[in-house]
């Protein structure tokens, strides 16, 4: 696999998201712990402004990098 790949950044927010996803389905079918729905609008909201400030500052999407696609570090 190319390892600019590695480097982008569109890349480690969907691995987060999808080892968060994973977690919270391995709490609910063990019976570990379950998210309320009130804890989940909130975890959405803080998810939403994360996201957000990056956007924001540019780092998630930089498209003023020289030779790049606009994701990559």
């Amino acid at each position: 696999m190319n390892k600019k790949r590695w480097r982008n950044y569109a890349l480690w927010v969907s691995i987060v998201s999808q080892v968060l996803l994973l977690l919270q389905l391995i709490g609910h079918l063990t019976g570990l712990f379950d998210l309320t729905d009130v804890m989940k609008q909130d975890l959405l909201t803080v998810a939403d402004v994360l996201l957000g400030l990056l956007a924001t500052l540019g780092i998630i999407s930089n498209p003023t990098k020289p030779d790049s696609g606009g994701y990559n570090l």
